[in-house]
């Protein structure tokens, strides 16, 4: 066993024999110092477990109660979230020391670069996931710790900007500094492995989580933003209830006019239902209904078919003469289905040597566009065709574009 991984060993040793004390001062905020555990209590400060606070109490150390505070959910309020920006940063140092251990010819260096890196990608993607989960419990929650609409309002600003940060670094993860770095070069493939892995993969479900707890954090501030008003005026009140507890509101009878107040509600909107239980309801109705005067009824004549009137002027008829790319798209068709094997149409066009000034793009797009429009009628009685898109590859991963290439139709079996 070596002696980093012995040291380790007995570090966690130390913690688990005085887990009691460990547990004390997470829970209670600190332990003070007596003649029972003051062997302890410096032991665990010579780890830097323990932390003085005043004369003789002692804290926990922030990095262990960060950690536990992870295991154990708890949530602070107006929890500081991880520097993102920084570790972004660390990564693109480390490309660089990288790319330049390598040029040099030191290997055992840019070994370490590697491993740092590694672990660098792997601890970013933890904070990120742990962030957006922390904001994910926060919201559901709906961070109801405080006990004030101002304190609700600023608490949630504060989410509001730690999750506006996270959606920062994902741009900055997606951006040419460093994902363009390492897809820039074959040397640093491994590197774009490890960043592929532990990242790329995750960004859209990071990307969808952080848009939902964004919208829920905005609707939450507009609606405070809406009911502050109305709370201002009800604390108001409340206010000068407490200060003249003896006030009484005068008599409705007593007022010779309403004051103005009163005049901000603007009333009940009640709906009236007539009750067809009772009978004189019944009679009432009846009554209102033959009181109505009956509806006209008229009936619209037939009209007479026109007749030609002599000595008219004739209009010229005026005939639209096809196209010449629709006659050649009648012509591939009228081909393409007596053809057993896909028709090419792009192969076809170059066959015709009267169609030589036909653009072949703008051959292949009304040939799309054809048979879009045909769409059912190629599976009629007359034509019974089966019709492939062919499309080029993408030119990358996220590319959301699709190019086709050709078009082949031909006679369905």
């Amino acid at each position: 066993m070596s002696q980093s991984v012995a040291s380790i060993v007995a570090y966690l040793e130390l913690l688990h024999a005085n887990r009691h004390l460990v547990a004390a001062a997470y829970s209670h905020g600190g332990v003070a110092l007596d003649e029972d555990n003051q062997r302890r209590v410096r032991q665990l400060q010579q780890q830097r477990v323990l932390v003085p606070y005043l004369q003789d109490d002692f804290r926990l150390s922030p990095s262990l109660g960060r950690h536990l505070d992870e295991v154990f959910q708890r949530q602070r309020s107006y929890a500081v979230g991880a520097n993102f920006g920084e570790l972004v940063h660390r990564l693109e140092q480390l490309l660089g020391e990288y790319v330049s251990a390598s040029h040099e010819g030191r290997l055992e260096d840019q070994g370490e670069y590697q491993s740092e890196f590694d672990i660098g990608v792997f601890e970013l993607a933890a904070l990120v996931g742990d962030e957006l989960l922390g904001l994910r419990v926060i919201t559901e929650n709906q961070f109801a710790n405080v006990s004030t609409l101002a304190e609700k309002r600023r608490q949630n600003e504060f989410y509001l900007g730690r999750a506006e940060r996270i959606g920062e670094t994902l741009a900055l993860l997606e951006g040419e500094s460093l994902l363009g770095t390492l897809a820039g070069a074959s040397m640093l493939k491994p590197l774009l492995e490890v960043f592929r892995h532990q990242v790329l993969n995750r960004l859209p479900q990071w990307r969808a989580t952080h848009m939902d707890i964004t919208a829920v954090l905005k609707a939450y501030l507009y609606r405070l933003r809406q009911v502050e008003p109305n709370a201002r005026r009800i604390r108001a009140f409340a206010h000068f209830l407490r200060k003249t507890p003896d006030y009484q509101p005068p008599e409705a009878e007593s007022l010779q006019a309403l004051p103005a107040w009163s005049s901000r509600f603007a009333g009940l909107r009640l709906k009236v239902h007539p009750d067809l239980a009772l009978s004189s309801t019944r009679e009432a109705l009846a009554d209102t209904a033959k009181s109505i005067a009956s509806a006209k009824i008229s009936i619209a004549r037939q009209r007479l078919a026109g007749r030609l009137l002599e000595g008219g002027l004739d209009k010229p008829v005026r005939f639209i003469s096809p196209k010449p790319v629709q006659l050649a798209f009648g012509r591939y068709l009228l081909e393409a289905s007596a053809a057993a094997m896909p028709l090419s149409a792009v192969g076809w066009k170059r066959q015709q040597r009267d169609l030589g000034s036909l653009d072949e793009d703008a051959w292949l797009l009304y040939a799309l566009h054809a048979v879009d429009l045909l769409g059912n009628r190629l599976q009629g009685r007359g034509h019974r065709l089966q019709v492939e898109r062919r499309q080029a590859p993408a030119s990358h991963a996220r590319s959301g574009n699709l190019v086709v290439t050709d078009l082949a139709v031909w006679k369905k079996d």
